[in-house]
């Protein structure tokens, strides 16, 4: 074979050569298509992406009870923690003391829980939160409120208004009102209010039926949250931290009557 016949096979050889580069580049564009492809079908609805997870700071409301009453002294704790996904890491410690009552509440909601009679703490000390979850520690901190003492109110008919007064209690940030009226029947109305004064008030057209009331005062340090006010809990994470008190002294009694004097009547008779 003549030179000049292997120069002029030289171009299809270069020829071949090119097109077998530019297949093995369009295979691997296409593999690279299909992967990607392939990534996106798998971030489905129900498939979330690691890339595409948010992580959310969970929502934590926690209350302290210290109760000193004539029929014991106790202590409740409750703490209920929600996040989305649910964590997997959830340890609550309050002044130190690990709950280890831990139950699932919903599909995204922990509540740790405690109620016993050893734990009893002074006016005034400081009651920790320490929440471990996921995201991190989420932490606040209250006093407990000082003591105080609930004025009875006397009884009183259908068609009073109902009032309560109390001293004020050391580091309260609001009060809580609860009374129970138990009918003739075994029925019940429950009455209840949360004020940031020392006096509380319930209409005539919010009590209904006559019978044995009982209740108590309870005096709270922490957010308010009737009012509108932000939480306290800070860290990884945010919610409502409480610390309240009561005792013997915050209980109450009373009766409640039937209809009175019309006030229409009263008044007439006043007038002249």
């Amino acid at each position: 074979m003549s030179r000049c016949d292997t120069q002029r096979r030289d171009p299809g050889t270069r020829r071949t050569r090119s097109s077998a580069r530019r297949t093995v580049t369009a295979s691997l564009f296409m593999m690279v298509l299909i992967v990607l492809v392939l990534c996106i079908a798998s971030c489905s609805d129900d498939i979330v992406c690691p890339d595409d997870t948010i992580i959310v700071a969970p929502s934590i409301t926690a209350a302290v009870v210290e109760s000193r009453l004539v029929a014991g002294d106790h202590t409740t704790v409750d703490v209920r923690c929600v996040t989305d996904p649910l964590t997997d890491d959830f340890a609550v410690f309050v002044t130190g003391r690990q709950i280890e009552d831990v139950q699932l509440d919903s599909p995204l909601a922990l509540v740790a829980s405690l109620e016993e009679t050893d734990i009893i703490w002074q006016h005034g000390q400081e009651c920790s939160l320490r929440v471990i979850t996921d995201s991190g520690v989420a932490t606040a901190i209250e006093v407990v409120p000082g003591a105080f003492a609930v004025e009875p109110p006397g009884d009183l008919s259908l068609g009073d208004t109902l009032r309560f007064r109390w001293s004020g209690s050391d580091n309260a940030d609001y009060y809580t009102v609860r009374c129970v009226i138990m009918g003739a029947r075994g029925d019940s109305l429950v009455l209840e209010r949360s004020v940031t004064d020392t006096t509380a008030a319930f209409a005539p057209d919010e009590i209904d039926m006559a019978g044995s009331a009982a209740g108590w005062v309870r005096a709270t340090t922490g957010p308010f949250t009737d009012g509108g006010t932000a939480g306290n809990v800070t860290g990884e994470g945010w919610g409502f931290f409480t610390v309240s008190y009561y005792d013997s002294l915050c209980l109450f009694n009373f009766e409640v009557t039937g209809l009175g004097r019309p006030h229409y009547l009263s008044a007439s008779l006043g007038s002249r």
